[in-house]
């Protein structure tokens, strides 16, 4: 109960996004109901095993349950953005995704271009009546349990984390980080680390290892390709390691416990079911737990299944919290203060 308690107060000040009220909207977008054409656009190639590779396969995915039209545009760079944009929306493309916040100003400017198509941007925390939002990961809700995983298992009571550069959204998964780890484990620190760089395995390895020199023993990264760095230099250490985004599991067989999972092809089902649906809003939105886009990968045996039962515990805790605040905020909707999507 208490946990219910801190972590709604938590994320009532985290998650709550206002969007424009009823009494402003002039004129709502109008959907198209069949033959429904998304293009996707991702700044590398479509098989990085990562990032890009995820959005195709979510993509891939509603084509197949859908049978729409799809088109992917790949390593568009900002400079090039706007004009891919904008022949998108000449192709009448109905729903147009960019998969990256930094596409979020070009979107901006386009949207108001062309009413007629619905814009979307993974990672941002924009939006724009009538046809621009944002789709986002519940990043404080995916750091509270990569907090809760690292307080049940840390004998120091020293924890670490290593980032590729401070980003709202890395900010917001250390803050859930910090208040996942307090309320299992009052006295147990994070030690938090910036290397500037997402691609650098060396300097993700330099970065673990001064952190391992202050004592910690369980570590986690958000760096990208520089966090296999980091779970090596844990591997040698011979100490504890959470995987990030994806199960990195294989990279270290006994020394990852568990990895947190950020799942962006279903991030990109859900913006194009959404407007399949006709349910989709200019507003910002964020997934947890309820919409199976944050979890937990398996053990594999590596965490005691008496510490893995409360980590279940609290899962189905925070989802039951996802799923009450959802339904506060329809309420709020229908009530015509504004929309609101947490």
């Amino acid at each position: 109960m208490f946990l219910k308690k801190l972590f709604i107060s938590f994320l009532l000040i985290l998650l709550v996004y206002p969007t424009v009220s009823c009494s402003n909207q002039n004129q709502a977008y109008v959907f198209r109901k069949d033959n429904i054409k998304v293009a996707l656009v991702v700044s590398g190639p479509v098989n990085d095993g990562s990032w890009n590779e995820a959005a195709y396969k979510g993509l891939k995915r509603f084509q197949e349950d859908y049978k729409a039209k799809i088109s992917v545009i790949e390593k568009v760079s900002l400079v090039d953005a706007k004009e891919v944009f904008k022949e998108l929306a000449e192709r009448h493309f109905n729903l147009i995704i960019a998969h990256g916040h930094d596409y979020g100003i070009a979107l901006k400017k386009i949207a108001k271009m062309y009413p007629e198509v619905f814009f979307c941007v993974t990672g941002a925390q924009i939006s724009q009546f009538p046809n621009l939002c944002s789709f986002n990961f519940k990043d404080e809700q995916y750091g509270y349990l990569l907090g809760v995983v690292a307080g049940l298992n840390t004998s120091t009571n020293k924890v670490g984390i290593v980032v590729g550069k401070k980003l709202p959204s890395v900010e917001n998964t250390i803050i859930g980080m910090r208040q996942g780890l307090k309320s299992i484990n009052p006295k147990a620190d994070l030690v938090v680390s910036y290397i500037n760089d997402w691609g650098d395995i060396a300097k993700g390895k330099e970065a673990g290892i001064t952190q391992i020199n202050t004592g910690i023993d369980i570590i986690t990264h958000l760096a990208d390709a520089s966090g296999i760095g980091v779970i090596k230099a844990a591997e040698d250490a011979d100490i504890l390691a959470i995987g990030a985004i994806t199960d990195q599991h294989d990279l270290a067989p006994t020394t990852v416990i568990t990895s947190g999972l950020q799942d962006a092809s279903q991030l990109i089902y859900l913006a194009c079911e959404f407007y399949k649906e006709q349910i989709l809003e200019p507003i910002i939105y964020k997934f947890g737990l309820k919409h199976q886009v944050i979890d937990l990968a398996p053990s594999y045996g590596n965490i005691d299944p008496t510490i893995e039962t409360k980590i279940n515990r609290i899962k189905s805790e925070l989802t039951d919290i996802e799923v009450a605040q959802d339904e506060q905020s329809e309420n709020i909707r229908k009530k015509g203060h504004g929309s609101l999507k947490l």
